[in-house]
């Protein structure tokens, strides 16, 4: 029942992505976010046979890593991707989702200079658990963070959270559900 759900939170994901970039004419991010999802299926599939494929979690559950990587493309299309509220916040959204996770890489590996390489092990499993196989965190953490985007750039005068705010919120739902696999509570 739990994959079930997680497939379904993933496909409504690429959905509205594929919707949202076919409404403003996004093709460039869409093909370039197909193409890196191709590349990086035939890649696990050759390191993983069988276990890895198209349509397989592994490389299903990765969707909002193959959107940011196709981000690339369209960084000079700023004009189009203004007219999409959506996009734009699950660009920003993706980028601070990343960057928490990298603060958080930065953090277990730091526990290696304290003596605690016992913990790195555990901590970057449940690091590369988050991103890989819990979409339904993932991808719910961004729709929040997207929520808070929106409603931040809503009011032009002042805005509600500042973008340091919107990191610390990201960074803690991650360190959370780390402390949270580590202990085996998920």
């Amino acid at each position: 029942m739990g994959t079930l759900i997680s497939n379904a939170v993933v496909l409504i994901y690429a959905v509205l992505f594929v919707w949202q970039c076919c409404k403003y004419q996004l093709n460039s991010w869409l093909a370039a976010s197909v193409t890196v999802w191709l590349v990086l299926v035939n890649i696990s599939s050759e390191i993983l046979p069988g276990i890895a494929g198209p349509f397989k979690p592994v490389n299903s559950f990765l969707v909002p890593v193959y959107v940011l990587l196709g981000s690339c493309f369209v960084m000079h299309q700023g004009c189009k991707l203004r007219n999409s509220p959506y996009l734009t916040v699950l660009l920003y959204s993706s980028r601070l989702q990343i960057g928490s996770l990298a603060i958080c890489l930065a953090l277990v590996l730091s526990l290696s200079l304290m003596n605690k390489a016992a913990l790195i092990i555990p901590l970057l499993v449940s690091l590369l658990q988050m991103l890989a196989w819990q979409p339904i965190f993932w991808i719910g953490s961004q729709w929040i963070l997207m929520m808070m985007l929106f409603l931040r750039g809503a009011d032009n005068e002042k805005p509600i959270w500042r973008w340091q705010t919107l990191l610390l919120f990201s960074l803690f739902t991650q360190l959370v559900y780390m402390m949270l696999s580590f202990r085996g509570k998920l």
